[in-house]
């Protein structure tokens, strides 16, 4: 699944909806600064904790900057290069977007579905909003669909879009990987929005695809990593107009069942070509104690007779449970990750009456190539003092200081005020450390795998 984080931990997060929305608000103004300023490396970005509440934003929801752009030049092609969508931009260049006109009203406001496009595994859709709607502070329009009717088994089957101004409206734009193995030559998917601009309703649509030319090179290579139970085999390579696909069937042990396959892609000249969507869940089934995923990641652009082969590097972030350490525990007290080399020991812990302070250690002081600033995040939000009975909820946690003890070294001591905590007892509250933010964010790499296109 595209954009995903764990969804184990992700499912215990406590979502206030006014603090998300405010947060996307920040998040786009962020993003547009930050993708500006290194365009390459913002695809690598992996947030350091899922502390905080974490929703998923369909692709057009990357520059709202260019929103004055859209108000100038509401034409096709132009549409694409506003939403930032290479595979748009490239196959109107060859005259391949479909052209549609499908309208559905409600509550006074008229959706249309303007055209479209099925290539390889990748569909984009195009869309303009008239109508009386509540704009946000930046101008444009937010609203929510769901495909295929929301199923919770099609990856992001509900998202978020925002809208820009047109002359004639409000146009946007949704680009998705079709959510199965097999890719007919023509289908239709349901699209249906629930809510556009701050009105509930439905505006529902079948859109009409048909699939472009492509080819389909089969694979049969695959890597693994003993230690941790886990095989990536690559099945095929999908060659569309404008886009490529990777499909590949990775297992996991049973415990594994929220692992995440991520990768990496070079071309014969050892250049990082870039990879827009990763780790689309397409099946995913159980099978002699054993989780069989079959998945796609997707390149935004042809790579046929670009490079006579490429070389993908699968890194797999895998599952950790969260670990749980009592306050009159006898220590040091040392949390080992369970299939790869990650750990957190916990040192002395000190109760008095107004606040609790305990001393602790990440992976023995190997940084493993990761910046301290992940270090210095994990250890303020990941290793954290909780209500027992609250153990399992994430929200804001209590008022807290961070200090670093030894920067080489990865020590650090945590203070925390609970001297507003009425209830506060030894016995109910404990220091729950997040191993899962740590397994996210330094996956298990596998070797290399050379897949041959020619």
């Amino acid at each position: 699944m595209k954009k995903k984080l764990f969804k184990e931990v992700y499912e215990k997060i406590e979502v206030p909806k006014d603090d998300v929305l405010d947060a996307i608000k920040a998040g786009k103004e962020r993003v547009s600064h930050d993708v500006s300023k290194n365009k390459k490396s913002a695809r690598k970005i992996v947030w350091s904790t899922v502390a905080a509440a974490t929703l998923f934003v369909s692709s057009s929801f990357i520059s709202p900057s260019l929103s004055h752009v859209m108000a100038e030049v509401p034409l096709i092609g132009n549409v694409y290069t506003a939403f930032n969508d290479a595979v748009g931009r490239s196959l109107h260049s060859q005259d391949l977007i479909k052209e549609l006109n499908q309208t559905s009203s409600y509550k006074g406001v008229d959706v249309s579905i303007t055209n479209a496009y099925y290539d390889g595994a990748v569909v984009g859709v195009t869309f303009s909003v008239k109508g009386n709607v509540r704009t946000e502070e930046d101008g444009s329009v937010q609203g929510f669909y769901e495909i295929f009717d929301g199923k919770g088994g099609i990856s992001d089957s509900k998202e978020l879009v925002y809208m820009e101004p047109s002359e004639n409206g409000y146009i946007g734009h949704i680009q998705l990987s079709y959510p199965k193995t097999e890719l007919p030559s023509e289908t239709s998917f349901p699209l249906e929005f629930k809510r556009i601009g701050g009105k509930e309703g439905s505006w529902r649509f079948d859109v009409p695809i048909n699939q472009l030319p492509y080819q389909t090179v089969n694979v049969d290579k695959g890597t693994k990593e003993k230690d941790a139970g886990v095989n990536v085999h690559f099945d095929s390579i999908i060659e569309g107009k404008a886009s490529t696909a990777i499909n590949y069937t990775a297992t996991f042990p049973i415990e594994g069942k929220h692992d995440q396959v991520r990768l990496e892609a070079y071309d014969d000249k050892g250049e990082e070509i870039n990879i827009s969507t990763d780790g689309i869940d397409l099946e995913i089934v159980e099978e002699n104690n054993r989780i069989i995923v079959k998945g796609r990641s997707i390149i935004p652009q042809s790579v046929k007779g670009e490079t006579s082969y490429i070389e993908v590097l699968p890194k797999v972030a895998l599952s950790e449970p969260d670990r749980f350490i009592k306050l009159d525990e006898a220590t040091p007290v040392e949390i080992n990750s369970e299939r790869q080399d990650l750990a957190v020991e916990m040192g002395n812990i000190t109760v008095q009456d107004k606040n609790i302070t305990f001393d602790f250690q990440i992976n023995n002081g190997n940084n493993m190539n990761r910046h301290f600033t992940f270090f210095s995040n994990f250890a303020r939000n990941d290793v954290t003092l909780v209500k027992e009975s609250e153990k399992d909820i994430y929200k804001k946690p209590i008022k807290h200081s961070v200090e670093v003890i030894d920067k080489n070294d990865l020590k650090f001591t945590s203070t925390y005020d609970i001297s507003e905590i009425n209830d506060f007892s030894k016995d109910n509250y404990v220091i729950r450390v997040n191993m899962g933010s740590l397994s996210a964010n330094i996956p298990v790499e596998l070797e290399k795998v050379r897949i041959d296109l020619n």
